[in-house]
């Protein structure tokens, strides 16, 4: 086992501030530090949920964060890794805000994955309407065996559902999914996905989409069939995909979820209604190209400054 929770995603923003904002005032999130060109929020306790990194050249996702137990697994990874499939980015490196130290590995599909350890806690937020925790990410790939393989050898993920021959989630906890996999053309971000405790919460995230910038959702609210969640999505001030998702089941031994094999039919994927919008079918965020080891941005550990919580609350 190597992951053994979802940690963040990082993703490639033209204008920093406006990125935030729109975070802050739509979804909840809350600012904790900004150093290096890197803008670093989180919705609990945690250091952070989100990374937003200002590039004004390299529109895309960043990277996919995966926390895991401790350093000896980081040991672990840079064996496994390779095996699966991936690629090693550089070394084990540290000094970035919020960790104590991280690995970036490439998968076989072209996405990039942050193992860290030594997540900081004992952020204390004001009082707001935000996400739980960050909880998935959905990436498209073109040969999803091959990607498949890596999840499960080289990160320790787990399966949990699929419909052939089109999709498949895992899991690294006891939530039904932190990745879901589909089979396309590109490969690239579908989306990302916050927690949150119940169809109201979703409601009050449209009502602030609409009030706050003048837009409606994308998709939802509806229930998907694999995870029996709850979902509403929208795209977010730079065009990348969010899902906000509610009552996700639960995986031994934690929850009583039994993973299985789904039909390809429509119901299946949206169970309160048709098949999914063809702006949803092809919305994907391309990958920004990586770099090797402790990126640019990633500066300033314990000396980064730290943004004023209430500031976007």
């Amino acid at each position: 086992m190597i992951t053994t929770r979802m940690g963040h995603v990082g993703l490639r923003v033209p204008d920093l501030d406006a990125a935030v904002a729109f975070q802050c005032d739509v979804i909840g999130m809350v600012e904790t530090a900004r150093v290096g060109g890197a803008a670093y929020l989180t919705c609990n306790d945690r250091h952070h949920e989100l990374i937003l990194i200002a590039d004004p050249v390299r529109r895309g996702y960043d990277h996919i964060g995966l926390e895991v137990a401790g350093p000896a697994a980081l040991d672990a990874a840079r064996r496994r890794v390779p095996a699966a499939g991936g690629t090693l980015l550089g070394d084990v490196y540290d000094g970035e805000p919020g960790i104590d130290r991280a690995l970036l590995v490439r998968g076989p599909e072209g996405h990039v994955f942050k193992l860290f350890c030594g997540m900081e806690r004992g952020v204390r937020l004001p009082d707001g309407d935000r996400p739980l925790k960050f909880e998935h990410v959905s990436v498209k790939v073109r040969r999803m065996r091959r990607f498949e393989r890596f999840l499960e050898h080289g990160l320790g993920f787990r399966f949990s559902d699929r419909i052939a021959p089109i999709a498949s989630w895992w899991h690294c906890d006891a939530d039904h999914h932190g990745m879901a996999v589909v089979r396309s053309p590109t490969a690239e971000l579908s989306h990302y996905a916050y927690a949150w405790p119940d169809l109201n919460a979703l409601g009050r995230v449209a009502d602030r989409l609409k009030a706050e910038r003048g837009r409606t959702p994308l998709w939802g609210p509806s229930r998907h069939g694999p995870g029996n969640n709850l979902f509403l999505y929208h795209r977010d001030h730079d065009g990348a995909l969010v899902e906000h998702c509610a009552e996700l089941q639960r995986m031994p031994p934690h929850g009583d979820y039994v993973p299985r094999r789904w039909p390809l039919l429509p119901d299946q994927i949206n169970q309160w209604g048709g098949p999914p919008p063809l702006r949803f079918v092809w919305a994907g965020h391309p990958i920004a190209p990586p770099g090797t080891g402790r990126p640019p941005w990633a500066v300033g550990g314990a000396s980064s400054r730290t943004a004023e919580p209430a500031r976007h609350a």
